[in-house]
């Protein structure tokens, strides 16, 4: 369950993509993902990363996606699924 200051962050962000993007379009996610989480957070895409950089420890992978998306909702989703990942970070 999302408490009353996560929702309220949801809401925002929600807003400020729904003043900065004109939907569809291509939205660039960008996540740092630990190399154990690497297959799981690729298998939740239909797309290649279209930029993948390796920390320089090599323990991590920055991987930037342009997807397609249809609303701010749909942005939203990704970020969820992804946020299930443990250790995986959205920027």
């Amino acid at each position: 369950m999302t408490d009353t200051s996560d929702q309220k962050s949801i809401d925002s962000f929600r807003s400020s993509l729904d003043a900065n993007y004109e939907w569809p379009c291509l939205f660039p996610f960008k996540f740092i993902v630990p190399k154990a989480q690497t297959e799981a957070v690729l298998a939740l895409f239909d797309v290649a990363p279209s930029r993948a950089r390796e920390s320089s420890s090599g323990r991590f992978t920055a991987y930037t996606m342009e997807i397609e998306v249809g609303s701010s909702d749909e942005v939203l989703a990704i970020y969820e699924r992804v946020t299930s990942i443990p250790n995986v970070i959205s920027l």
